[in-house]
């Protein structure tokens, strides 16, 4: 039997491995859940080119996409135990919103995507005023996507997430070789 909820759309939630990201992986499994939709994480990964070093380039994407995979899991298994959402997940190579873009355009049940407003890249430097106040991914989604895009702050409230974001929150990785 077809899963109902793939037939009512999925939310889309851009994971970067900030703790921004955690938090709007929270909001988009509360939003899921109570919408009776699919939740699917998008990871972007960040490839730096060495065309030159094929070698290195390749164990580079490797493990580049092993720590995404081990980041992806976690988040999963604490959405799934504690929030009750178990996502599906997109990993993707380039640039982020050019990617995320491309995701949303193939697949016509994503009905919405949500970031965190800050991500890796903010939480290392400081941005334009304009990128600090919507960050400089979610400025850019905003403008690309076909689909409402939400952005969520570092500092939403646990009662925008799911009833145990505490214990999402502070919730050790789970156990196990990864």
């Amino acid at each position: 039997m077809a899963d109902p909820k793939a037939e009512n759309g999925t939310i889309l939630v851009a994971i970067d491995g900030s703790a921004n990201s955690l938090m709007a992986a929270g909001v988009g499994a509360r939003l899921a859940r109570l919408l009776n939709v699919h939740l699917g994480f998008v990871y972007v990964l960040d490839v730096p080119a060495l065309s030159f070093w094929a070698g290195v380039e390749t164990r580079m994407k490797e493990d580049i996409r092993r720590q995404a995979e081990t980041t992806l899991t976690e988040i999963s298994a604490k959405i799934g135990r504690i929030c009750e959402v178990v996502p599906e997940f997109y990993i993707v190579e380039g640039m982020p919103e050019e990617e995320i873009l491309r995701v949303v355009r193939e697949d016509p049940r994503i009905q919405m995507v949500i970031a965190g407003r800050r991500g890796v890249a903010s939480e290392k430097k400081s941005q334009l005023r304009l990128r600090r106040a919507s960050g400089h991914l979610g400025a850019k989604l905003a403008e690309l996507l076909p689909v409402p895009v939400m952005l969520v702050p570092p500092d939403v409230p646990e009662s925008h997430i799911c009833s145990a974001m505490a214990e999402f929150r502070d919730a050790p990785p789970e156990s196990g070789n990864g």
